[in-house]
């Protein structure tokens, strides 16, 4: 089974994520890709508001690499797909006046229309846990809620069988152990 976390920043999926790895693992081989965002961060690609078109291609590339290297597994999850890059980049250009071309994002998007096919369904987080401050997301609550607006949207707009979660961490995790 192959299952994508989605949602704006500071919305649990990692920790979702890490949760029902811990619950799986000592039954079934689980695989979990994670932390690739902040990977990209500290290699000096900015992302979130100040993301560029070389930020979002080694995000892009740093999943699709990821996600090609998952062999033999029962259980595969991904902490964020290019569903999320290509939210960011549309909020972006609304609301922080980037300049990501109309032809990258749509290209972002014809190949996220690709990689969801692979999953079996999303997992959306939306947002019900107050922003966390780390020094790498956003501290802007506004920006978040247009990010989280953006992912339901395209989950909606393009069929996409998804799961919404609701609850602390343990009510989240249960919800998906049912499905699994």
């Amino acid at each position: 089974m192959k299952i994508a976390i989605t949602g704006s920043h500071s919305t649990g999926k990692t920790s979702l994520g890490n949760s029902i790895c811990q619950a799986m693992s000592s039954k079934i081989d689980v695989r979990f890709i994670t932390g690739l965002s902040r990977n990209i961060i500290q290699r000096g690609f900015p992302l979130n508001m100040d993301a560029n078109i070389d930020s979002y291609s080694e995000y892009i590339i740093a999943h699709l690499s990821a996600e090609k290297k998952m062999n033999n597994y029962d259980l595969f999850i991904s902490d964020r797909t290019i569903l999320d890059a290509l939210a960011y980049s549309l909020v972006n250009n609304f609301y922080a006046n980037a300049q990501i071309s109309n032809s990258f994002i749509s290209m972002m998007k014809e190949i996220w229309l690709v990689e969801k096919e692979r999953y079996d369904f999303y997992i959306y987080c939306p947002i019900e846990f107050p922003l966390e401050r780390d020094g790498i997301r956003p501290n802007d609550e506004k920006y978040r809620t247009l990010v989280d607006n953006k992912i339901q949207e395209l989950l909606l707009e393009n069929n996409v069988q998804h799961v919404v979660v609701h609850g602390s961490l343990v009510d989240r995790t249960n919800q998906i152990l049912k499905l699994i």
